[in-house]
């Protein structure tokens, strides 16, 4: 493995910083042009990628430029079917990936390159990675609470800046907690917050596409179990369509036979409780095939929803490691919906 230093700031455009990429590691120009036959190739491929070609090394190399997160197996399949199309290497291009998922790639020897953080290219003997004086310390999770506040900026982008005080009650958190997350949203670069007065304000470091792309390795699915309980059972509580029932309100995907509804944790256990109080042996129980399902969230999914369905940012990742061609491209197609 080789090493490079990192001295400046990566192009905007993905194929830009791409080609720059290639040129200050491996000091060849490579030009990307537009792969002819790519608006003949299902919807999953094309709509996932801009494919483009061009040659390293003198070795023909197909490039998938991803301005959004795609699993790695997801992504195997992927470079799978394009195989029937193109017999030569085949590289993948993100903005930005977490570690875990580019130690997956390695893994599975799938070639990649994130410009101003690795390049891969196991056929072509290639592996560069760029080098710091220390390593970054591993990255954690971010707590649900503070996963909700962002993921509500993301949302809802406020013209100006906030308090926790702003926040916590829309949130349904005291203002403890939400000065928590404040801190722990600040901490990770992922909000600016300033000192003013007695109180902190806050607003988005960067963009909301921009932070949405910088927060994915602290990001997890807001699904905490899924389990079988009767409509009936669940009385008059809110429950809004989640998992594929969802996705397809927003995507061309076809809904399920059996419907998936999303409730928050505090509203289950409280569920759980009345119904014990009456029935000692009543219980939430794991799901069996067929059953209608119900996905237990770290948070209430009404906080962030304006409808019937679940928002499409948790949406996505409560279904970003599907392995379903058919649902990473309806994940695609409903975040190119986002009105960032």
């Amino acid at each position: 493995m080789l090493e490079t230093t990192r001295t400046s700031d990566t192009p905007h455009d993905l194929a830009d910083a791409a080609e720059a990429y290639v040129a200050r590691t491996l000091h060849v120009t490579i030009g990307l042009r537009p792969w002819p036959i790519a608006d003949q190739l299902p919807p999953y491929l094309s709509g996932a990628y801009r494919l483009m070609q061009a040659e390293l090394g003198g070795v023909p190399v197909l490039w998938l430029l991803a301005d959004e997160p795609v699993a790695p197996r997801a992504l195997q399949k992927h470079i799978d079917a394009l195989g029937t199309h193109w017999a030569g290497t085949t590289v993948a291009v993100f903005r930005s990936i977490p570690s875990y998922v580019r130690q997956r790639l390695v893994q599975r020897g799938i070639a990649f390159v994130v410009p101003g953080a690795q390049l891969y290219l196991p056929d072509l003997g290639f592996d560069f990675r760029e080098r710091t004086t220390a390593p970054p310390p591993e990255r954690e999770h971010l707590r649900p609470s503070a996963q909700l506040l962002l993921l509500r900026l993301l949302h809802r982008t406020p013209g100006g800046t906030l308090t926790a005080s702003d926040v916590a009650s829309a949130l349904g958190y005291t203002l403890m907690t939400m000065s928590r997350a404040v801190a722990e949203l600040d901490a990770a670069g992922l909000i600016a917050a300033t000192k003013a007065g007695r109180a902190k304000t806050f607003r988005l470091a960067a963009g909301p596409r921009e932070t949405w792309e910088a927060a994915q390795s602290r990001l997890r699915t807001p699904v905490v179990r899924r389990v079988a309980v009767p409509a009936v059972e669940w009385g008059d509580a809110p429950r809004l369509r989640a998992g594929l029932s969802a996705l397809a309100e927003y995507s061309q995907l076809a809904a399920p036979v059996a419907p998936a509804r999303a409730i928050g944790a505090l509203q289950a256990r409280e569920i759980e409780a009345i119904r014990r109080a009456v029935d000692d042996r009543w219980a939430i129980v794991a799901r069996e095939e067929g059953e209608e399902e119900t996905e237990v969230w770290s948070y209430d999914p009404r906080v962030l929803s304006d409808g019937p369905a679940v928002d499409r940012l948790s949406l996505f990742l409560s279904l970003r490691d599907d392995t379903d061609e058919r649902v990473q491209a309806a994940l695609t197609e409903m975040l190119r919906g986002m009105s960032w």
